[in-house]
């Protein structure tokens, strides 16, 4: 049985780094964590994040501040 997994597409756009647009298709348990790990490295640059062309709040480490809705159940 093979399941089907929707890929995101997590979108950086950094005001202070080169490039400027950063784009990375992941599932949907990974978001947390890369958009963590993007806030500790480019920690004090001004960016913004997108999730599937939607602006995601984050807080001053990066991290998400609001939880993600669950993701449609797979058949």
């Amino acid at each position: 049985m093979t399941e089907e997994r929707k890929l995101h597409s997590l979108k950086f756009t950094n005001s202070d780094a080169i490039p400027k647009i950063v784009e990375v298709f992941c599932d949907h348990a990974s978001v947390a964590s890369i958009m963590t790990w993007y806030g500790a490295y480019y920690s004090g640059d001004r960016y913004s994040v997108h999730l599937d062309g939607q602006w995601v709040e984050k807080d001053q480490n990066g991290g998400l501040i609001t939880p993600l809705p669950a993701p449609p159940e797979v058949k």
